[in-house]
């Protein structure tokens, strides 16, 4: 039964006859012999120079720790704020000045600061930093070098920022996540969290999940609201005007005047509202099957990006999620079969199971085609449920969080045997750009 809306890559050479002239060649050749060793020798070096001197590369890792000597502040959720910026530009400087006078020092290239959050030491840091080596180093071994630098400079230097050792982890990533972190900075929590919650962490449910911890922990979960019946559906923010969701909340009514969004960790009161300009289903939806749940939402007004409300990342069409991966699903749908919707944002982690077990006849006996994915687990208890369609499927990788699935159908809630279906994002990649340009 699909979760409704709330009403869902040699020849030898002759002898000379004379000996001195021959020893006046043997001399000439020898020369040139010699002038010849050293050409070659000129060359390698100037070849191992080029491969391990001038074909550097550029390795990016994605850093986070403490900072015990600096309290937080609210605007530093707000990357525009001059708090931030300020703040930002401080951290950004110790790490140079950390790494520009150790052994690593001709290797640092620059760092920039992605989030600042809450801690109870004081502020949590990530930050990007950027280093340049040989092409023939891997990530691992200069990730030592980086980590013995920095521990040797929080020995010795006096520092305007007090960096809590225990706490610095120090993460290897590809250029294509980095500049995803610089540009877009999408799939970012401004806030700190529990995380991984356990699987059966708590006694209620979304079927049998946790309410959120605090304002900010799902930053890119949105309700959609028909005026008048209140909240039907969750969305997914996918930037400050597209919000992702499912083609099946919109069966009864598809008019966007009569919708509206709105963002925060509780629907009454929101943290933020919006009127929809256009509702977009895929044309090739079908509801007797499930197909094609998918569909996107135009807010009428740009959202500004804020500790509260953040935009999830997309995943590449060609990311592959083994089975039992965890994921999270959040919404603000019943916490037991054909129950209330809640107020308060609820979370749950699942696993991910593969379409072979999830097509078995006794689970959902063929029904689950390329363009779905399932999520729970078999014996059932933990689950998404009503109201709780169109919402996101989130995974994490490397604090970077990508939407990968879309609520979209289920035999009931939470039942063995009966996992969660959700729309297969990385299928309708193509279909999105087309769509929203992104």
């Amino acid at each position: 039964m699909m979760y409704a809306p709330v009403e869902f890559s040699e020849a030898e050479f002759s002898r000379v006859e004379y000996q001195r002239k021959q020893q006046f060649w043997d001399s000439v050749r020898l020369a040139l012999f010699t002038l010849a060793i050293v050409a070659i020798i000129g060359i390698a070096i100037g070849i191992v120079t080029h491969f391990v001197v001038e074909d550097d590369k550029s390795f990016y890792y994605l850093a986070s720790f403490k900072v015990t000597n600096i309290k937080y502040k609210e605007n530093y959720g707000i990357r525009s704020s001059r708090e931030f910026i300020e703040r930002s530009h401080q951290i950004e400087r110790t790490m140079s000045r950390i790494f520009r006078h150790s052994s690593v020092g001709g290797r640092f290239i620059k760092s920039h600061v992605i989030k600042l959050s809450p801690d109870e030491q004081g502020v949590d840091i990530l930050i990007v930093l950027i280093f340049r080596y040989p092409s023939t180093d891997s990530a691992e071994q200069i990730k030592k070098k980086i980590e013995k630098a920095l521990y040797q400079s929080l020995k010795t230097k006096q520092l305007s920022l007090t960096i809590n050792k225990p706490s610095f982890r120090l993460t290897p990533i590809d250029s294509k996540k980095m500049r995803n972190l610089l540009n877009s900075r999408c799939g970012i929590r401004m806030t700190s969290s529990n995380m991984p919650l356990p699987a059966s962490s708590s006694t209620q449910r979304i079927v049998q999940g946790r309410e959120t911890a605090m304002e900010g922990e799902w930053p890119w979960q949105a309700s959609l609201q028909l005026i008048g019946s209140g909240h039907q559906c969750g969305a997914s923010l996918i930037s400050n005007t597209w919000l992702l969701t499912a083609a099946h909340c919109f069966w009864k009514n598809k008019d966007p005047t009569q919708w509206i969004a709105t963002f925060g960790a509780t629907i009454t009161p929101p943290a933020v509202k919006r009127n929809v300009r256009k509702v977009i289903l895929h044309e090739n939806y079908h509801r007797e099957t499930n197909e094609n749940d998918i569909a996107l939402v135009q807010l009428s007004t740009r959202v500004e990006f804020s500790n509260i409300v953040q935009r999830v990342c997309l995943p590449d069409s060609s990311i592959k999620l083994p089975p039992k991966t965890s994921v999270f699903v959040t919404g603000f749908g019943s916490i037991v079969d054909d129950g209330p919707i809640q107020n308060a944002l609820r979370q749950a982690r699942v696993e991910t199971i593969s379409t072979d077990v999830c097509n078995r006849k006794d689970v959902y006996d063929g029904l689950i085609t390329p363009g779905m994915l399932c999520a729970g687990f078999m014996e059932g208890k933990i689950d998404a449920c009503k109201g709780d369609s169109g919402g996101p499927l989130v995974y994490d990788n490397h604090d970077i969080w990508y939407v990968v699935g879309i609520v979209s159908w289920g035999q009931s809630c939470a039942l063995p045997k009966k996992p969660g279906v959700y729309t297969r994002v990385t299928k309708y990649r193509d279909w999105i750009a087309s769509k929203t340009g992104m």
